[in-house]
């Protein structure tokens, strides 16, 4: 993206500008202000301001008397010189719209101002993360700059060059601080004194809340290290209480903030947490001076940070430390409870020493502090579930993925997929208790490996856990309608994508849709096909994963959900199936929906990998009939030297599946590893045929009937061969699937004797016949090239057979 290196014109420009205007009335800020005559000074923190349009910053003005006193009952009055372009109240600026203004603070006879500048801004425009990694991309910033200007957009640091002001997509945690820790030793000394401030506690009189400028004392140390709190913070939390709230009080609803999570955490969040036998976070006895001045854990309540909040570890120890955490004023009370159950729950994982670095097991910790908000506060406050769809939308990605720019929730910011990885963690305490997650916790003191932890924590290892997990993701109908599912455990409407497919052949006689072969370690694929076009009959699902399952035993699942025609819903596991087929003539097996949900368990312990399928898996469709066929068939047979109309057989024929092959649990005995497939291979026929006879040969006329008749049980067969795909260890069988798809075969006689009547000089009758040969599609032999199903789905067609003409037409018929 283009940088604009006259941007600093632009802000002495604006400067100018407002400084040559008049200003408002003085919006004054509630208080008694008993203290305003001892004002000597007023600082305003921080020092200088760049908006974007629509874009907040909180402003903290610290009085003192003449002798350094911080003073706490002060009224401060605030005005802008252009509220058209920037406005303020009780300290907190917006910009209005693109221009400057100038802000002042006032406090009995003194003052103190402030510049803004408020620049244009649109959703469509990039983000600061892009903004920043376009400038590294092109050489305009270093590594180091990179970083730094990281911290700064997160915390809306004046220091942060026009250029690179853009909007802030803030996520949960406000990681660039967990990078700068890990970093800090390896920076230049001008950067560790420009960002030093920054490993400070809030309550620091050196950190960037506290500082407008760094101090002094940062350049001249290898690390930062911290001095007794700032007398402009406050905590009204008991000597007793768990864990110590700090704010402060010149910021207008800190301190009623303060108060509401007080409450929230001796009352909800800390007790409910302990009850699951999780450990406490370590007490901060040893930064005796600098740890809020007892062995408290501390929370401080800070203005003007991009993200809910952070828990910091104090000291150098990567495995194991006491911690202070930081929570954002700008929330609303449910998301400031919520965020204090999150980062409370990261400072439990820092009381335990693991086995490698904490930030190396970064999934599981972002996953579980966002299943601690459903553990306290269940039903009741849901800001977990605003993360759920970044994991849901993407389930094709590794359990362990920590990747952004897969949340669509407003609210969600720029999260990583791990935050919505919770689910996981909710569905094991849901199904299998709380103690499952604690134990996966408690794990990683001994395991470098996060997945391993969680695979030797959880009931039967992820082997059997996951591919449960991925059918209660689906998470809409059927599952959304269970007990066991997130819409009943936790009123979740979020679904897990899915591929949608239209399964209807739309007019074609066949089509075929592959799924995929290739799926990430821990990871699901869905793919949903829907069905209303009745000419869509036979289905035919080739599991391509087979051999993975059954030869190299992979940990591959492959899952079918669907409804037949009354709309009960259907769940079978087909992983053990090569080939699976569903007959939509049949009203028990006429899916309207079909839902195929591939998992896999597989892990590597330091994450990532994927399987290949030994075959593409796929959904083939045709028109070819597989319940009933109904129509007529003609057979006239005109022997050599006949004359007249000979011996003709009109016949009403009907061909179904065996009554025993209808079942929806049907395996056919000569097809191995298929489900329901080979029931609609032979057809028992019925109906009736009229036989009418009547020709001369040799000066002799012979005559019967029309006559009726009912067609007998053992008159013949018809064989269908709709997919070729199968095969069979029968050879018989075999033989008859090495023929095409849609091929079929039929031959039908009538055993029975008449007598046919016999007239003309010298003849004598009557003479005994048979019906003989109804109906032959080809001649049978195995060498024989069978009919095909029209591309409309009909059989018809006409055959000459030595003296004899078969003809038919049979339509495919569907179960009312």
């Amino acid at each position: 993206m283009p940088v604009f290196h006259g941007a600093s014109r632009l802000a002495l420009c604006l400067l100018t500008f407002v400084l040559a205007c008049g200003s408002t009335e003085p919006d004054p800020t509630p208080g008694e202000g008993e203290d305003n005559d001892k004002v000597a000074a007023l600082t305003l923190s921080p020092n200088g301001a760049t908006l974007l349009v629509g874009e907040s910053l909180t402003l903290a003005a610290q009085a003192v008397d003449d002798t350094g006193q911080v003073l706490k009952n002060v009224q401060v009055t605030w005005s802008s010189y252009l509220p058209e372009y920037a406005t303020v109240a009780n300290g907190r600026v917006k910009g209005v719209a693109v221009g400057g203004s100038v802000i002042t603070a006032k406090a009995g006879a003194v003052s103190a101002t402030l510049s803004v500048i408020v620049m244009p801004t649109d959703a469509s425009q990039p983000s600061s993360d892009e903004v920043l990694a376009s400038a590294r991309e092109a050489g305009l910033i270093n590594d180091e700059e990179l970083l730094a200007y990281q911290v700064y957009a997160a915390f809306s640091d004046p220091r942060l060059p026009l250029q690179y002001k853009a909007r802030v997509k803030p996520g949960f945690d406000v990681t660039v601080l967990e990078t700068l820790r890990e970093r800090f030793d390896s920076l230049s000394a001008p950067m560790q004194e420009e960002l030093g401030m920054y490993l400070l506690r809030p309550d620091d009189p050196g950190s960037w809340l506290n500082a407008p400028l760094p101090d002094a004392r940062l350049s001249s140390m290898k690390r930062p290290s911290c001095r007794p709190s700032s007398a402009g913070w406050y905590s009204l939390s008991k000597s007793t209480a768990k864990v110590k709230v700090w704010f402060e009080f010149a910021v207008t609803g800190q301190r009623e903030q303060a108060q509401l999570l007080d409450e929230a955490i001796e009352k909800d969040i800390w007790p409910k947490l302990m009850a699951l036998g999780l450990k406490a976070p370590l007490t901060d006895e040893d930064y005796a001076g600098c740890n809020g001045g007892s062995s408290q854990l501390d929370l401080y309540l800070v203005r003007n940070m991009g993200g809910y909040g952070l828990t910091l570890p104090e000291g150098y120890d990567n495995t194991q430390a006491p911690t202070y955490i930081q929570l954002w004023d700008g929330l609303d009370d449910d998301s400031l409870k919520a965020g204090a159950a999150h980062e409370l729950m990261h400072a439990i994982q820092w009381a335990s020493k693991t086995k490698g670095p904490q930030n190396s097991y970064g999934w599981i910790r972002d996953a579980t502090a966002n299943w601690a908000i459903d553990q306290v506060y269940g039903q009741s406050l849901q800001l977990e579930q605003q993360y759920a769809d970044c994991f849901m939308s993407t389930p094709d990605l590794h359990l362990e993925n920590r990747t952004k720019g897969h949340c669509t929730a407003p609210d969600a910011g720029d999260a990583e997929r791990d935050y919505g990885a919770y689910l996981f963690f909710q569905y094991l305490s849901k199904k299998h208790g709380p103690s499952v997650v604690v134990a996966a916790l408690d794990k990683l003191t001994t395991e470098t490996s996060s997945l391993t932890a969680v695979d030797s924590a959880v009931p039967g290892k992820l082997e059997k856990v996951w591919p449960e997990f991925a059918k209660v993701l689906w998470n809409q109908a059927p599952i959304d309608t269970k007990a066991e599912s997130f819409k009943a455990w936790d009123k979740l409407t979020e679904k897990a994508k899915f591929k949608a497919l239209k399964g209807d052949l739309a007019g074609a006689p066949e089509l075929k849709e592959e799924l995929g072969t290739e799926l990430n370690n821990l990871a699901n694929s869905y793919h949903h096909f829907t069905f209303s076009d009745p000419n869509t009959r036979s289905l035919l699902f080739h599991n391509g994963w087979f051999k993975n399952i059954t030869e190299s035993k992979d940990p591959v699942k492959v899952l079918a959900l669907w409804n037949d025609a009354s709309g009960t819903w259907h769940e079978e596991d087909w992983s053990e199936y090569e080939y699976v087929g569903l007959c939509r003539d049949m009203k028990s097996q006429r899916a309207q929906d079909l839902i195929i949900i591939t998992s896999n368990a597989k892990f590597a312990p330091g994450g990532g990998g994927s399987l290949t399928a030994a075959k593409t898996p796929y959904l083939k469709r045709s028109n070819v009939g597989c319940w009933k066929y109904k129509g007529t068939s003609k057979a006239v047979l005109v022997g050599a030297g006949w004359s007249g109309r000979g011996k003709i057989i009109d016949a009403n024929l009907e061909y179904q599946v065996l009554g025993a092959f209808a079942t929806a649990d049907y395996d056919h005995p000569n097809l191995p590893h298929t489900k329901r497939l080979g029931a609609f291979m032979i057809l028992a026929a019925s109906g009736d045929f009229t036989l009418d006879i009547g020709y001369s040969s040799h000066g002799c006329n012979y005559s019967f009937g029309p006559t009726k008749y009912s067609m007998g049980p053992t008159g013949g067969a018809m064989l269908m061969n709709p997919f070729n795909e199968l095969k069979s260890p029968d050879p018989d069988t075999q033989e008859w699937l090495s023929h095409p798809s849609r091929a079929y075969r039929s031959a039908l006689g009538d055993g029975r004797i008449v007598s046919v009547a016999v007239s003309g000089k010298d003849c004598q009758g009557p003479e005994l016949d048979s019906p003989g040969n109804i109906l032959f599609t080809d001649s049978g032999e195995p060498n024989a090239t069978p009919q095909l199903v029209k591309p409309n789905g009909e059989l018809s067609g006409t055959l000459s057979m030595l003296d004899t003409v078969f003809s038919w037409t049979l339509q495919p018929q569907i179960e009312p």
